[in-house]
């Protein structure tokens, strides 16, 4: 590969932000396409993106492990059926392995800015080393669960005890015989707390707001099973499209505002809580006040088993501070503790502007998108000539895999930058316009934007600019179809090498 070290030097065709999931995808797509002077620049010291990050105890993915990968490297050596964080990263590090990406990484490399050169038609990449790098294109590869969202609580500095947070696990901690936390109750929480309930003295859950959660299901793979998948290629193809069809037909029509799907599962997974939770008025304090879908669903096949335990209390109340032994909550009673895990989720928004981007006329989109974040099929901007967003606005999904989402953005952003190699290319704003009124007229229609809650991918005025609110078939047409009318070219000066 050249040394793309300088502005002076030949830049690269194809430069990927991220070495998770959507990064080693694009790099593998980029080769099959031809495409080999591109690099990835990840800013963690390791291959796996928020399978790197995340390690906390009790760490799996909600969705099944047969669709939690790439279509062209099934694994039939799947452990489980919904495989936990080491196994997840350990297959990512293999895929880099096996189609020849690690080569092109670079660990412990964080970019501050990318500004576009419209005068020679290239990105220039500055490191928070000081380092600057030019490149034809960007795929901006950065996920959004990895930079944790720390509650702004007062009186942090007064609490002698731990803080941490399940993004930034520390796993010389132990919480052995000890008075721990949790402030929050969704996906991470949920995860977490059978595995500490296992180990501490006692163990408080601050609820502000509960949820719906289903049954995993998970169990264990026989040898069996995993030889014949690894035998009959093909059952594990009918397989992982059984599960891909199970979600596109029984859970997506359920984020349709007033579902008879959706009302059917709100009842079975009430009524399976109750059977579950020994405590009569717990069980009230588990019932959400909001529709299914709503906000999350969760899945867990423990966590209301660990409320049973006697080690183990819900609060159900948000928390107002630290103080010098504990937390205050919002019932106004202080609790006295030693460590406190803030389960509290991602900053989801600002990973989409934690790079300053500058692209035509010295056009900010910090700025563009300090409203509502816009992109056209959550994959290009307008004034931001061949810069991609892998996972962009209006992307996020809940009722199929993320990995299969990422695929299908590769048809787009793959095929786009092969044909432009030597010029830049926007989409038209008028483009992008139209897009995003499709999907905001679409959201109003789901649970999402009608469903009595406030999430966190809502914006203050309920606008939606993170979630799709069609199925995964409809984004695999929309991405295989390129309108070329819907963007505008400019020849350059430099040629493509």
């Amino acid at each position: 590969m050249p040394d793309a070290g300088s502005p002076n030097e030949t830049p690269l065709d194809v430069l990927i932000i991220g070495a998770g999931f959507a990064g080693v995808c694009a790099a593998i797509k980029l080769r099959e396409a031809g495409i080999e002077n591109f690099r990835i620049f990840e800013k963690s010291m390791g291959v796996g993106g928020t399978w790197y990050d995340n390690t906390y105890p009790g760490a799996v993915c909600d969705v099944p492990s047969h669709l939690y990968c790439f279509s062209f490297e099934p694994n039939p050596n799947w452990s489980r059926v919904y495989s936990p964080q080491a196994e997840i990263r350990t297959y990512i590090e293999h895929c880099a392995d096996k189609y020849g990406v690690r080569p092109f990484i670079e660990n412990g490399r964080r970019i501050n800015e990318l500004r576009l050169d419209e005068a020679s038609g290239l990105w220039r990449v500055h490191f928070d080393d000081g380092a600057i790098l030019s490149a034809r294109h960007i795929i901006n590869c950065s996920g959004g669960l990895h930079e944790p969202n720390m509650p702004d609580l007062k009186g942090r500095e007064k609490f002698p005890g731990i803080i941490m947070h399940t993004a930034r696990w520390d796993h010389d901690v132990d919480f052995t015989g000890k008075r721990v936390a949790i402030i929050g109750s969704a996906a991470s929480a949920i995860q977490i707390a059978p595995e500490l309930a296992k180990k501490a003295d006692n163990l408080t859950i601050f609820q502000r707001t509960p949820n719906y959660i289903v049954q995993r299901g998970d169990r264990a793979y026989s040898n069996f099973t995993k030889n014949l998948f690894a035998a009959v290629p093909a059952l594990a193809k009918l397989y992982r499209w059984f599960i891909f069809m199970r979600l596109e037909l029984m859970i997506y029509p359920a984020i349709k505002k007033g579902s008879s799907r959706g009302a059917f599962l709100t009842k079975q997974i009430i009524r399976h809580m109750r059977d579950v939770v020994d405590d009569p008025a717990l069980q009230e304090r588990l019932i959400p006040a909001y529709d299914l879908g709503c906000k999350r669903v969760l899945v867990s096949d423990d966590f209301y088993q660990t409320l049973n335990r006697k080690n183990v209390e819900l609060i159900p109340c948000a928390v107002d501070a630290f103080t010098k032994d504990g937390l205050l909550a919002a019932d106004g009673v202080t609790r006295d503790f030693d460590i406190v895990v803030c389960a509290t989720g991602y900053d989801f928004h600002s990973h989409m502007i934690s790079i300053d981007v500058v692209g035509e006329r010295g056009r900010r989109l910090s700025e563009e998108w300090a409203d509502m974040p816009e992109a056209y099929k959550g994959a290009c901007v307008a004034g931001y000539p061949n810069y991609y967003l892998a996972t962009g606005p209006n992307t996020g999904v809940g009722t199929t895999s993320v990995v299969y989402m990422l695929e299908q953005q590769m048809k787009l952003i793959v095929p786009m930058i092969k044909a432009s190699r030597s010029r830049l290319v926007s989409v038209r704003r008028e483009a992008q316009d139209k897009y995003n009124r499709e999907i905001q007229a679409a959201l109003a229609e789901t649970v999402w934007a009608a469903g009595g809650c406030k999430a966190w991918y809502q914006l203050p005025d309920g606008r939606i600019s993170t979630l799709y609110p069609f199925n995964a078939r409809t984004f695999e047409k929309q991405q295989s179809d390129i309108v070329l009318d819907d963007f505008e070219t400019k020849e350059v000066i430099a040629p493509a090498t």
